[in-house]
C-alpha cells in the first residue's frame, strides 16, 4: 500500500464572512470533501497568525489515498462544484487561498521517542 499523500488549503478569511464561512465549512463542506473518493480524513485548525490585513487564517489538511487520489479528485467536476458554492454563497471574494501537496519523504524522529 502507498503512503497517505497530504492536501493543506491555507486559507484567510475577511472578518465579516467568519460566521457564514464556518456554516458552510461544519454543515456540509468538510464532510463532502472527505466523502470524495481517495479521501481518508480531514481537520481543521485555526492558526494562530493572521493575515497582514488582519483577517483570520485556518488551515484545512486531508489524508489522501496517493497523489494518483488528489489528481483525480482535481480532474474531477468537484473543485468547480465547490467554487461555484462559494460563489452562490457570496463567499469567493471574502477568501484567499494557498495550496500545499506533501508526499511521503524520510520519517525523521526525535532521539527522545519512544
Amino acid at each position: 500500500m502507498k503512503e497517505q499523500t497530504i492536501y493543506i488549503v491555507k486559507l484567510w478569511i475577511r472578518p465579516e464572512a467568519c460566521e457564514r464561512f464556518f456554516d458552510w465549512l461544519n454543515t456540509s463542506h468538510f464532510a463532502d470533501v472527505v466523502a470524495l473518493p481517495g479521501f481518508l480524513w480531514g481537520r481543521s485548525y485555526a492558526l494562530e497568525e493572521a493575515g497582514e490585513d488582519g483577517w483570520p487564517a485556518h488551515m484545512m489538511m486531508y489524508g489522501i489515498e496517493s497523489r494518483e487520489a488528489l489528481e483525480s479528485y482535481f480532474n474531477s467536476d468537484a473543485p468547480a462544484g465547490f467554487t461555484q458554492e462559494r460563489i452562490d454563497l457570496g463567499l469567493d471574494d471574502d477568501l484567499r487561498f494557498e495550496r500545499f501537496i506533501g508526499v511521503p519523504g524520510k520519517v525523521l524522529r526525535s532521539s527522545n521517542a519512544t
